[in-house]
């Protein structure tokens, strides 16, 4: 497993060598396609519902989740979970992946050299071992200065209360978002099975069961905290605790399967790996949900920088192993529209590829209002066309509208990042309001479609 890493590392370490000399520049030409532009001119299709755009609206809880939430929490004390659950919020955004055991070493070295020089070498045996207990302490005391404290965060009755009013509704938004992704790409991919990663409580169930609400059959959920299983199991009862959950479609479990022979035709796992404690547990942990996967892999986390890389890393891992397994290789279906490296990564930016989920916030405040959660996801694909809408390119940050020009921000299939600005007067009236159009959140431009003629490329 290490030297699979290291395989990655070397991979991305190459590739950002390449792209720091890159100087040239990308000059194209855009147009659209007939038939499209015939749609425009008549009328019969909107520029703002060009085929790449997608409709979404601030996400709400389901009306049976909120109730059974309610009946959850109408006996606790809300002043002082809201006070707990903003703590929970401002330590699950600034979580940082945990730092490895070689590079604590590495910096421990460097530290021991810093106060010691080349002394260290001059001094006998019997001087080393008696300066060798308050080097030892110093150093200690310099690196929790200096290496990120990381621990896994236990969740009892009142930290699974906590989490729930702290992110039930920012969890269920992002997953939400993503799966309605799945089925806009995919029409025809209806969930029978799901095993849901590190569920907490339960998101996943009941976005699943939002997005395909005749097909989804059985859920199986994998968390180590019993706290976090209980109450996922009193939401999935309508808050009731006086009696029993009677619905066999609903696992649940505190480990992973031991074996791959039952596979589940989406598998998520949302929030989860920046929980494990290095790198090997993660990429292990990567590759025994990909063992379990018969069509989709879904993987989110925070849209900090820490999850963006903790993204990429599983990214690049499974796409490395599947073309080595004598299998077809993965491909990967959303967000990017490329089985590339990551640009964001090989340029070496310290950019997150992230994007924002819209909800209501109906637990967190007493009053209900709106609120947005940044997220950083992958979709991984192991058997099954990809469908054409994958080709075009990605709106990465928000459109920039000024006055008689827009500026659009895209990773293209050709695995870089473009910056396009169209004007009426140089790409015409349709490239022009498709453009200004399209947003952020809700679409992806028709790289495809706004046809680019690269004149050089790097």
């Amino acid at each position: 497993m290490n030297h699979l890493r290291t395989l990655i590392v070397c991979s991305r370490a190459s590739v950002c060598i390449c792209s720091v000399r890159t100087i040239t520049k990308v000059r194209s030409a855009v147009s659209i396609p007939q038939s499209l532009t015939e749609a425009l001119e008549t009328a019969e299709l909107k520029h703002k519902h060009h085929p790449g755009a997608r409709k979404r609206v601030q996400v709400k809880l389901p009306e049976k989740l909120l109730v059974a939430a309610g009946r959850v929490l109408e006996t606790q004390d809300m002043t002082r979970l809201r006070e707990a659950a903003l703590l929970l919020r401002n330590q699950h955004w600034s979580r940082h992946l945990p730092t490895e055991d070689d590079e604590v070493r590495a910096r421990a070295m460097s530290i021991e050299k810093e106060l010691l020089g080349n002394a260290l070498e001059m001094m006998s045996q019997e001087e080393r071992e008696s300066v060798e207990e308050d080097v030892k302490r110093t150093v200690f005391e310099k690196l929790k200065h200096r290496v990120r404290l990381w621990k896994p965060v236990n969740y009892d009755e009142f930290g699974a209360r906590t989490y729930l009013v702290a992110r039930l509704a920012a969890d269920y938004a992002v997953v939400h978002d993503v799966l309605h992704e799945i089925r806009h790409l995919d029409p025809a991919f209806s969930p029978a099975s799901i095993m849901d990663f590190g569920s907490g409580i339960g998101t996943c169930y009941w976005a699943a069961k939002n997005i395909w609400p005749k097909y989804f059959q059985e859920y199986y959920s994998i968390d180590i905290s019993n706290h976090m299983h209980n109450l996922a199991r009193l939401l999935v009862n309508g808050g009731n605790t006086k009696s029993e959950l009677k619905l066999p479609s609903f696992f649940q479990r505190e480990f992973l399967p031991a074996t791959d022979a039952i596979t589940f035709d989406l598998v998520v796992s949302a929030f989860t790996m920046m929980e494990l404690p290095n790198a090997q547990r993660r990429l292990e942990t990567v590759a025994s949900l990909w063992g379990k996967t018969s069509r989709f892999l879904v993987l989110i986390e925070n849209g900090t920088q820490a999850g963006h890389n903790a993204i990429a890393e599983a990214r690049d891992f499974i796409l490395m192993i599947s073309k080595d397994g004598g299998q077809k290789p993965a491909r990967v279906l959303a967000p990017c529209p490329h089985d590339r490296d990551c640009p964001r990564e090989t340029q070496a930016l310290g950019i997150p590829c992230n994007f924002e989920a819209r909800y209501e916030e109906p637990l967190f405040t007493p009053k209900m209002q709106g609120a947005a959660a940044r997220y950083s996801y992958v979709v991984l694909q192991k058997h099954g066309d990809i469908p054409e809408e994958r080709e075009w390119g990605r709106l990465i940050r928000p459109v920039l509208r000024r006055s008689r020009h827009v500026v659009c921000r895209m990773c293209c299939s050709d695995g870089c990042l473009k910056e396009f600005v169209f004007t009426k007067s140089k790409h015409g009236r349709h490239v022009y309001r498709v453009a200004r159009c399209s947003k952020w959140e809700t679409s992806c431009l028709l790289a495809s479609c706004l046809l680019v003629k690269k004149e050089c490329h790097f």
